[in-house]
């Protein structure tokens, strides 16, 4: 599926203040890299790909880091005072004043999130006429989330956190992911009813009650799997979700016609670019802005660094090391040997 043609009234909302104090790191958790781009890179990608082309970034530990790895045309504002997911979304809220359009939020530290979610949820949102729509899941062991309660009818009531849910609430499998589709109106009229919580932070799912209160209707929509919603808090889910990533990426290379021989050795940076009937045998890496032909074997114990242009049917033996080159069509390096920046390596 194509990206979504971009839509004036939407925008989203992406929260990425906070310090990441389980990663044990002066680094912000959302500029940890996975897989060649930082955790809001992929959020961004997700975002942009459903058809979203206005994006305010809610910014706070080390601002002036995060900000230089938005990139272009995303806005930011400070949270200078971390006082909960609510608190965040209203120092937005000056930047969408006049604002009539769907307001999306996501957190910047689910890069599998992808958009086609994003999409969904936002169709489901309009489709339904909602004034809030919710991206849900259905867990078997749904240990740590907010579970969303519903009424005899099925209608959404409340979002209520595992700490604070009675047994039979904590026995509910249907769990709030955390991505939202708010109406923009809805969005500041339920943010001003939100109130402080024990700990003094404001909480974003507490707008739901509001809203039911007010007779609004609410919406739910499904993710397109159960891993998507996979948020990062230490090194280890780092780690889990780079698997899954790289797991996704192989899949696509493997659809469009590429054999891996193991993908459970192979490493292939997203960006790359590789032909049909092309082979990568174990323990290959393939870096970031790599072309390479048809018919190619590559492998094993190789690797294929950034910007390197491979022709067709070129063979790449094990312990080769290339670098920022180009490799003519039928051309074949015997390893251990490495290619450097600039190089042209010709047929012989």
């Amino acid at each position: 599926m194509g990206r979504e043609p971009l839509r004036k009234d939407l925008a989203a909302v992406i929260l990425a203040a906070g310090d990441g104090t389980r990663m044990l790191s002066k680094i912000p958790k959302v500029i940890h890299s996975l897989y060649g781009k930082p955790l809001i890179g992929h959020v961004l990608d997700a975002v942009r790909g459903a058809g979203i082309d206005r994006i305010i970034a809610v910014v706070g530990y080390r601002s002036d880091l995060v900000r230089d790895h938005l990139g272009p045309g995303v806005e930011t504002v400070v949270q200078r005072s971390l006082q909960g997911t609510a608190h965040a979304v209203r120092q937005a809220l000056p930047r969408l004043k006049g604002f009539r359009g769907d307001v999306v939020i996501l957190y910047g530290d689910t890069p599998l999130l992808t958009f086609q979610t994003v999409r969904g949820l936002i169709n489901v949102h309009r489709r339904e006429k909602a004034a809030c729509t919710l991206l849900t899941a259905q867990l078997n062991e749904p240990t740590g989330y907010g579970r969303i309660v519903r009424d005899p009818m099925g209608r959404i009531v409340r979002i209520v956190e595992e700490a604070d849910a009675t047994q039979a609430e904590r026995a509910i499998e249907e769990i709030n992911v955390g991505a939202y589709c708010f109406r923009a109106e809805a969005l500041s009229a339920a943010l001003k009813q939100v109130r402080p919580a024990p700990n003094g932070e404001y909480y974003l799912t507490d707008t739901v009650a509001t809203l039911v209160k007010t007779g609004a209707a609410l919406a739910s929509a499904p993710t397109r799997s159960v891993g998507e919603f996979l948020g990062i808090n230490t090194r280890a889910d780092l780690a889990r979700v780079q698997t899954v990533m790289r797991s996704r990426v192989l899949e696509q290379f493997m659809f469009s016609g590429v054999s891996i021989v193991d993908p459970y050795t192979t490493y292939i940076d997203g960006s790359a670019k590789i032909g049909q009937d092309t082979v990568i045998y174990p323990h290959t890496v393939i870096e970031e802005k790599v072309r390479i032909g048809r018919r190619c074997q590559i492998g094993p114990f190789c690797r294929v660094g950034k910007k390197t242009v491979l022709g067709n049917e070129v063979q790449v033996a094990n312990f080769v090391d290339l670098s920022d080159c180009r490799v003519e069509d039928r051309a074949r390096i015997q390893g251990p040997v490495r290619v450097n920046s600039g190089q042209v390596v010709r047929r012989k």
